[in-house]
């Protein structure tokens, strides 16, 4: 739980200081709230607009969150993959069954709790669609004592995300146990191999290691990753480098896609690995991305919702 507060105090730093900057300002809480009142009512949202995210963490000790992410739901119509701690399960469980276009419940478990299998089967019964965000191993990815862990998400065919690339430090004064290489993009690709009935999602495209995430991605058809975190704020000035990474456009030189678009930039999906309320700043950032790179319209519908509506089957 630690881990996660300090997750969150980092990353809303780090949004706060280049929102300023946004080509679309955050609305103040006053416009929030008159949005939210004249918004459509819960679970009808327009076909073809839904924004999918597959990085909001549930935070247990924000007793608003809840109203916070239903209210940025309704401005933005925007569904949530709510990464949840295992305490919190049933909590964001019934959330879930009372807006199911909303809230898409996943697991955040511990891949090295000695019950981590049981903890996915009893999320399996609480009708959560996936995990994540795993991240904080005590080994690389793959290694096997994961494995069990793996077989059961493969047989659900859920989505899985992982943190992958550099992770925060904490804790500044203490010894941890925690290692960004065991987090590397390149051990997804074994899984992906291995289970092919799992999404494979990798959260911040393996930052710094865009390269061999993109080349992962390309040659796995289940294979995903998202610019959440600090990749789109460190490189708004050279955005169009992305194009580097995923050069493939328009060759047959990848695998198929959900919708088989031909962009190369169709292996991203949208996360935003921050609170409900600066879930727009980083829209801004993702798009200032499109236009730096040309990503095509239909591609850019594609990773904001269209994508992940798809593999998730999100109902109209």
């Amino acid at each position: 739980m630690e881990r996660s507060l300090s997750r969150r105090k980092f990353l809303e730093a780090s949004v706060k200081t280049a929102a300023v900057t946004a080509a679309l300002p955050l609305a103040s809480s006053a416009t929030t709230g008159m949005a939210s009142a004249q918004a459509p009512a819960p679970d009808t949202l327009p076909p073809g607009t839904r924004i999918v995210d597959i990085h909001t963490h549930f935070e247990p000790k924000n007793p608003g969150y809840l109203d916070e992410f239903l209210q940025a739901s309704d401005k933005l119509n925007l569904t949530g993959c709510m990464l949840t701690p295992f305490e919190s399960r049933k909590l964001v469980a019934d959330a879930a069954r009372r807006h199911p276009q909303r809230i898409l419940p996943f697991g955040d478990v511990d891949l090295d709790a000695p019950d981590a299998v049981k903890q996915v089967e009893e999320l399996h019964t609480l009708g959560y669609r996936g995990l994540g965000e795993l991240e904080f191993v005590k080994k690389p990815y793959s290694d096997p004592s994961y494995l069990p862990v793996y077989e059961r998400a493969n047989d659900y065919g859920w989505v899985v995300l992982f943190h992958t690339g550099i992770v925060l430090r904490g804790k500044f004064h203490e010894p941890e146990d925690v290692a960004s290489y065991r987090m590397r993009a390149i051990y997804l690709e074994e899984i992906a191999r291995r289970f092919p009935k799992i999404t494979v999602i990798g959260a911040h495209c393996g930052n710094p290691e865009y390269e061999w995430a993109a080349e992962i991605a390309r040659w796995n058809p289940n294979v995903f990753f998202d610019l959440s975190g600090s990749t789109l704020k460190k490189m708004s000035g050279r955005l169009g480098e992305m194009s580097r990474y995923f050069w493939w456009s328009g060759t047959d030189e990848g695998t198929e896609t959900p919708t088989n678009d031909p962009s190369a930039f169709s292996k991203i999906v949208f996360g935003s690995d921050t609170s409900p309320t600066n879930v727009e700043h980083v829209l801004t950032q993702y798009r200032a991305m499109f236009e730096a790179c040309g990503v095509p319209e239909s591609t850019q519908k594609l990773i904001l919702g269209g994508t992940l509506s798809k593999i998730l089957q999100i109902p109209e």
